[in-house]
């Protein structure tokens, strides 16, 4: 079996990317559960502490993404869980 090789900026990406899902899910649903979010946000810590991915760098890839997407509502919910710690 043959070894693949990813780098870490596009492991970085990925885990953005399904945050950004699971993030605006929730939200489109009705969702404002803090908890859900805290969960989400703490799934994604990890998987970048696993990759050696800075969790600062992460969170602005996260940010910039939801505010390109025009998606403050979530961006919101985002801060009100970090604030919330």
């Amino acid at each position: 079996m043959a070894l693949d090789v990813y780098f870490r900026e596009d492991v970085a990406q990925g885990i953005v990317s399904i945050a950004v899902a699971m993030l605006s899910t929730s939200v489109a649903h009705g969702g404002t559960n803090l908890e859900y979010c805290r969960g989400v946000l703490d799934t994604v810590r990890a998987q970048a502490v696993s990759y050696g991915i800075p969790w600062t760098s992460l969170m602005t890839d996260l940010r910039a993404i939801l505010l390109e997407s025009e998606r403050s509502d979530v961006l919101d919910l985002v801060s009100r869980s970090l604030s919330s710690r």
